[in-house]
């Protein structure tokens, strides 16, 4: 039977892998390495084989997917309730670098409709990420720093790139700033620390301008920055200068939880092993600089811009012992608003990471981190029923067992 829901992907596969070492700072796209040995597979062709997805590339091979059939349906089905004008859903393991998930709404028919496969979108605040990277590693902003900032919630302008010494001021420490991603304080810290080179090595570093460490050539996004002290600024916030693509937006968390560094993914079930945080890949950012990323990550979805999304009515989280490391970005355009969330969890031992991208009409039903709340919650409940002792006797065969999320 043929999942219609999966995604849509015609690719060229590259059988070669991303095991490039590189030194601290090194660009990400002299990392990757050149790709070899090409197949061409077409994964709207995919089949339900046994309890994988499988497609067949031009010569007959079988290749099976990492995809996750179970959680796969369970994401599309969320995207598809809730009707947005597009939508996109995509879930990493932590430990392998395996697609669990890579769904979108509505089901594309082909690679050009794909919001998966090449589109991007405005970043918004989840480029706060590479800025908040630079802040610390290259301009040494430490988190105990207060920054006084007036304004600036939903639009920057010249009056936010200096220290304001008038009207409702407001001073906090730095290890807020990303958490309740407060334009202001980037703004004001981008103009006096950092020059337009600065942040575009950043971007560099976290895979802008390059392919996904991936069989498959999927871009992670587009950054541009511009010298004029207030669009650099506005390039700083994520208003203007980026774009994403939702697994590239997926891949900035990814690189976070693996303090630092960047690691290959998966998407197609090899004989490969998982990889080494010790020597796979290269580093990004330095661990130290993770780690703090990590903390500034986990203030978002314990007290910032996701606490109404992860906690209920009275306070209490829908993940009670499961600390998530999260971030939002939001960004209109005329009549079409753009809702992002990335993060992983459990944010110290991080299982999984994820990415969801809404593009809202004037009516719309859910944010992004509603979306990723509803999915964690169904995925850790489905771990929790794995790892219960079966009642059942050792030689019958238990089903999976489907769990209802009764926020979806």
């Amino acid at each position: 039977m043929r999942l219609i829901s999966f995604v849509g992907i015609s690719a060229f596969l590259t059988l070669t892998a991303f095991k490039s070492r590189g030194d601290e700072g090194t660009k990400f796209a002299d990392s990757v390495p050149a790709r070899q040995k090409l197949v061409y597979v077409d994964i709207t062709q995919a089949q339900k084989d046994g309890s994988v997805l499988a497609v067949k590339d031009e010569r007959g091979n079988r290749w099976p997917l990492t995809v996750d059939i179970s959680m796969q349906r369970a994401a599309h089905q969320m995207l598809a309730s809730i009707r947005p004008e597009a939508a996109a859903l995509v879930a990493i393991q932590y430990a392998t670098g395996r697609v669990l998930v890579l769904t979108e709404w509505p089901t594309a028919t082909s690679r050009n409709e794909s919001i998966l496969l090449g589109r991007q979108f405005p970043a918004a605040s989840v480029f706060k990420i590479v800025t908040t990277a630079a802040l610390v590693e290259h301009a040494h902003i430490s988190q105990e720093r207060s920054v006084c900032t007036e304004g600036g919630v939903h639009s920057i302008g010249a009056e936010h790139l200096l220290t304001p010494h008038s009207g409702i001021v407001q001073c906090r420490p730095f290890a807020e700033a990303l958490g309740f991603s407060r334009n202001a304080v980037f703004a004001q810290l981008a103009n006096q620390y950092l020059k337009p080179e600065d942040l575009e090595n950043y971007a560099d570093r976290f895979g802008f301008g390059s392919a996904l460490p991936l069989e498959i050539g999927i871009p992670l996004g587009q950054f541009h920055s511009e010298s004029e002290p207030l669009t650099f600024a506005r390039n700083a916030t994520g208003f203007t200068g980026s774009s994403l693509s939702p697994l590239g937006a997926a891949y900035l968390a990814y690189v976070v939880a693996s303090g630092g560094r960047a690691l290959p993914l998966r998407l197609f079930e090899t004989e490969s092993t998982a990889p080494d945080l010790a020597t796979d890949g290269f580093s990004a950012i330095r661990p130290e600089t993770a780690s703090v990323l990590r903390r500034m990550m986990e203030v978002t979805v314990r007290r910032g811009t996701c606490r109404r999304a992860f906690h209920d009515e009275r306070g209490r989280p829908y993940l009670p012992h499961i600390p998530v490391a999260g971030k939002t970005g939001t960004l209109g355009e005329q009549d079409k608003t753009y809702s992002w969330f990335i993060g992983f969890a459990p944010s110290q031992q991080p299982e999984v990471v994820i990415s969801v991208l809404l593009k809202n009409g004037p009516i719309w039903q859910k944010k992004a981190n509603e979306i990723a709340r509803d999915w964690l919650v169904d995925y850790f409940s489905r771990q929790r029923v794995q790892q219960k002792p079966s009642s059942a006797k050792p030689d019958k065969m238990v089903g999976p067992v489907l769990m209802h999320n009764p926020h979806a």
